[in-house]
């Protein structure tokens, strides 16, 4: 379950791309099959293989306070293009 999470989201970044998203659009996307924080864990995940990139932003009213924006790297392009194969992501089909 968490490899097709993982590939879903990295599908759908690939769909907007080049826009970044916010991390809350990403969950209410994905809420009604998974739980938020198998969301966000999947987000970190790849973060950390460099397929997606996240950028902190201070919200505008409130300095103090940061939201977060993603969008898919060119290694992620490649990932769910077949360029390079990652075992732990699974691409949807078609």
């Amino acid at each position: 379950m968490t490899k097709s999470l993982r590939g879903l989201i990295l599908d759908f970044l690939k769909r907007i791309y080049p826009r970044e998203i916010e991390e809350l659009e990403i969950i209410a996307v994905f809420y009604q099959y998974h739980r938020d924080t198998e969301i966000r864990q999947a987000l970190a995940y790849l973060v950390d293989k460099g397929y997606v990139e996240a950028k902190k932003v201070a919200i505008p009213y409130d300095k103090r306070r940061y939201r977060t924006l993603y969008k898919i790297t060119p290694k992620g392009i490649d990932l769910l293009d077949g360029e390079i194969v990652d075992d732990t992501v699974l691409p949807p089909e078609g």
